[in-house]
């Protein structure tokens, strides 16, 4: 729940409750104010949302309103209020609601639904979950469109990206399938009697009321006893309201139905931006005359930024389970819903045992062979998949389609091609800033890109997990049990199963095995629903992110194994949650970082960069990735794996923050309760100037060794102590200053560098990158052009001089004195990385070049104009792939969506 509680902190609901319900058959009570199992629908609602943590409520009150504050402060006091009156729709109350949250200033993001509604839990989480998956300025809950529930509400219209355009309501529906009924027998008649107009209104629009406000031209035409002439009939239907169009397009209502394959339950989750604009567009241009909320998307995607795109970014969220939000208008349908709710009870109380198959649809579920004919055959489907993943690429999708047919052929092979599967996708991702403080509460600035793993799995009876690649001769078969392994720490803390010396010594027999990240993502899995049995895999593997390069080829094996084992087991998690439990799981393999690389995969958008903070989780921003530049990544073929003496330095620079930290709160005790992470060595959260921040750090030992890490440190820190020793073997010293410092200051550049980016500022952004480099720097050229090994320097001296530059009226030394300039001392890189970065920074064209992933080989990243992308291939072939008989790995990248299952 940790996504949604930091979403629900942010975030108002508004309740519409000013309806008046007339169908009800009792006008004394408010509708909303029914019992749905003796408990107010309005009550019910609002629990529903305090047990997801939603604290802020405004509900829009109207007709029986004294009804309605009664029943809701009985039970929930503290809710606001807002009153609508005269009652003109769901768009004027939206109104109400915008200008009561603007008159006191509200920022936050806004949570629309109705009171006459009966909504899951599970709806909710969907809906957020949605809203931070797809970085939504606007998402919306959808159900499918059968006959149980195309009455419910209006269709959802989308265009080919998925940005939902339009909603068009039932009664805008209805008056053109009228309009288009008449059309028809126009076309066979020159007149038509009233008697005839009237017998299609009645079959479209069976209430006299709706009628007259949707078709009354009509309906004063047909009440005379004169034929109707064609001409005449043609001058009304000409009228835009018997024309919907839809971006301009004229649409029948056959067609409508036919485009739209979902409709709206009203349950929306705007950001401030998006709701503000768009209720102030609503009008009341429609059948009904009244002010529609469900408008909002129509008008908001007619919004344009400066080139000529949708300015924000509409989606829906689609559920497969209507009843997880239902409405009433009339007792029958209260009752329904009341049935609903104790068939649920009576499945509860008497332990019936539901359907534990996957609750996929067949887009996303289905026979292997029916895959590869879906892939084979290049179906419609499949095609708009890969434009939809990969953008407008077709020599990248047929490879994508060679690699599905092989992995998808791998697993018919091994197991059956008549077994159910769905396939999971997860990519690479390149950070173009923010490395090492995704766990210090920093921000990653995230691409996710082609290379990727695929992963297609199917659900075993049993809880064995079987995997197999389509490398065989590079990656051997995996087989465990789930029970087993994790065994007797089945229900301790998930740390400590970590740190067990059993998993210990099985990661030490099995160092750097590809299926040790399988088990990690099964085994948190299992560890978080301990009262559920997680069922096991069988899975066929194949990937071309390359290995232990920096690029997170394990993590996209927990994420992909991970998102496989939730969707078959049919389990409902947040995108933090999920995020979450990649990171945690990870642990497993003994890193101790953070789950930047895994919110990368996840949540990566095409043609994107996504600004992702930390602690809490949240998508901070995100912009176009600069148009006319090119992400280059080369390998240096120096392996970077997560084990042995590569682990004991990464997990030793984890408690280098951890320690030092403490250390420094100790030592500063009047800042000690601001210094909650290394991100709060900042001087606008501290109030205090940068030269302030390097003398709080002249305070903190440059090197320590453990000794004198136990000598300094107060008692109260024994447990923090132990546990951070526990992690990797005894270095020689620790850089504790130089960790420190540089966390802080790239932290203030991962938190900046999208400014330059969104102001076309690249070569400041390049200086950024040169600078976070330099952090990891281990070596640099000498006179030779041999590179040899740089002393760490976090120095007094060192600090003293960026104070005084500080105090200079020199602007180059102020500016190179700014806490963002500043390298520190990670020293995660490699001499041959070093040399890379250099190489590739000489080359006329580049903007910047720096380590990619948390270090100690692996490879570089580059982001350099297009043009200069064969200049560069040519200088790092030059310069380091031939001297030292490399093979060149030079790879320009292509922007996807993040991880998912295949739909098709």
């Amino acid at each position: 729940m940790a996504e949604n509680k930091t979403l629900a902190d942010n975030t108002v609901v508004v309740i519409l409750a000013a309806g008046k319900g007339t169908r009800m058959g009792n006008a004394d009570m408010a509708k909303v104010c029914f019992e749905i199992d003796s408990v107010p629908a309005i009550n019910r609602t609002i629990a529903t949302f305090k047990a997801r943590r939603f604290n802020k409520f405004l509900l829009i009150v109207g007709s029986n309103a004294q009804d309605v504050l009664d029943t809701v402060t009985r039970e929930h006091p503290g809710v606001m209020y807002a009153y609508q009156s005269p009652q003109l729709g769901t768009g004027h109350a939206a109104r109400i609601a915008a200008a009561a949250l603007e008159n006191v200033g509200y920022e936050g993001n806004v949570l629309v639904t109705m009171g006459d509604k009966f909504i899951e839990a599970d709806a909710i989480e969907s809906l957020a979950g949605g809203f931070v998956k797809q970085h939504a300025d606007l998402a919306l809950l959808s159900i499918p469109k059968t006959k149980a529930t195309e009455g419910s509400g209006g269709r959802v219209f989308l265009d080919k990206t998925g940005q939902a355009i339009e909603i068009i309501e039932k009664p805008d529906l209805a008056r053109q399938a009228i309009a288009d009924q008449i059309k028809v027998k126009l076309a066979k008649a020159s007149q038509l009697s009233g008697s005839e107009i009237v017998k299609i209104i009645d079959r479209h629009i069976p209430t006299k009321r709706k009628q007259t406000a949707a078709v009354g031209e009509l309906l004063e035409l047909a009440s005379t006893k004169n034929k109707i002439t064609k001409a005449t009939l043609e001058g009304i239907l000409q009228k835009p309201q018997y024309n919907l169009k839809v971006r301009g397009e004229k649409y029948s209502a056959a067609a409508i139905e036919k485009a739209c394959k979902h409709v709206n339950p009203s349950l929306y989750l705007f950001k401030p931006g998006a709701f503000y604009q768009g209720v102030a567009m609503i009008d009341n241009d429609n059948a009904q005359g009244e002010f529609y909320l469900t408008d909002i998307v129509r008008h908001l995607d007619s919004v344009k930024d400066t080139q000529g795109e949708s300015k924000f970014r509409i989606r829906t969220v689609s559920i497969t389970n209507p009843d997880w939000i239902q409405g009433f208008n009339s007792p029958d349908e209260l009752l329904a819903i009341q049935d609903y709710l104790r068939q649920k009870n009576i499945v509860r109380q008497k332990q019936v045992k539901v359907s534990t198959r996957p609750r996929l649809q067949k887009k996303q579920y289905c026979g292997v062979g029916e895959w590869i004919d879906k892939i084979e055959n290049d179906k419609p489907a499949a095609r708009r998949w890969l434009g939809n993943i990969y953008g407008p690429h077709p020599q990248l999708h047929q490879h994508k389609r060679k690699d599905l047919l092989k992995v998808l052929r791998c697993y018919g092979k091994k197991f059956s091609f008549d077994d159910k599967v769905c396939i999971v996708r997860a990519p690479g991702r390149i950070n173009l800033m923010g490395r090492h403080i995704d766990h210090r509460g920093g921000f990653n600035n995230f691409l996710a890109i082609n290379r990727e793993t695929i992963a297609v799995a199917g659900l075993r009876n049993d809880d064995n997990v079987v995997a197999y690649n389509t490398e065989p001769g590079k990656f051997n078969a995996v087989k465990f049990n789930v029970s087993e392994l994790i065994g007797q720490f089945a229900w301790t803390d998930w740390i400590n199963f970590v740190n067990s010396d059993w998993v210990r010594n099985m990661l030490h027999s099995s160092a750097g095995h590809w299926g040790n990240y399988i088990k990690a993502a099964m085994l948190r899995l299992q560890h978080q629903y301990q009262d559920v049995k997680v069922k096991g895999l069988n899975l066929a593997v194949t990937g071309d992110v390359p290995i232990a390069a920096g690029l997170s080829s394990s993590s996209t094996i927990v994420v992909a194994t991970l998102q496989a084992a939730i969707a078959l087991n049919n389990f409902e998690l947040t995108s933090q949650q999920f995020i979450d439990l990649c990171g945690q799981g990870e642990w497993f393999v003994g890193s101790r970082g953070g789950a930047g690389d895994h919110a990368a995969i996840y949540l990566g958008q095409r043609g994107k960069i996504a600004q992702v903070g930390y602690l809490p989780f949240r998508v901070e921003n995100t912009v176009e990735a600069p148009a006319n530049y090119q992400v280059i990544i080369a390998n240096s073929h120096v392996k970077a794996p997560k084990s042995g003496s590569a682990k004991d330095r990464f997990n030793s620079r984890i408690a280098s923050y951890n320690l030092g930290l403490a250390l420094l709160k100790q030592r500063c005790p009047q800042l000690s309760p601001a210094l909650e992470y290394v991100r709060d060595i900042d001087p606008q959260k501290l109030g205090c100037s940068i030269s302030d921040i390097y003398r709080m750090l002249l305070k903190v030992p440059q090197f320590m060794t453990r000794q004198d890490i136990k000598k300094m440190l107060s008692a109260e820190h024994a447990e923090l102590i132990r546990a951070n020793f526990a992690t990797h073997a005894k270095p020689k010293q620790y850089n504790i200053r130089g960790v420190l410092l540089f966390g802080a200051a790239e932290i203030a550049r991962s938190k900046m560098c999208m400014d330059y980016l969104q102001a076309g500022r690249l070569e400041q952004f390049g200086t950024l990158m040169k600078v976070s480099h330099d952090g990891d720097r281990v070596s640099r050229p000498t006179a030779s052009g041999d590179y040899a090994t740089l002393a760490e320097n976090c120095s007094d001296e060192y600090l003293n001089r960026l104070i005084t530059n500080l105090g200079s009226e020199a602007p180059e030394a102020v500016l190179n004195a700014q806490l963002y300039m500043q390298p520190g001392g990670y020293a995660c890189s490699t001499p041959q990385i070093d040399k890379m970065v250099d190489v590739a920074c000489g080359v006329d064209g580049v903007v910047g070049a720096q380590i990619a992933g948390a270090g100690l080989g692996g490879c570089i990243m580059i982001l350099a104009t297009k043009e200069s992308v064969p200049a560069i291939q040519k200088a790092l072939t030059k310069h380091y792939y031939k001297p030292n008989n490399l093979k060149p790995a030079i790879i320009p990248c292509t922007t996807t969506e993040g991880a998912g299952l295949a739909e098709f």
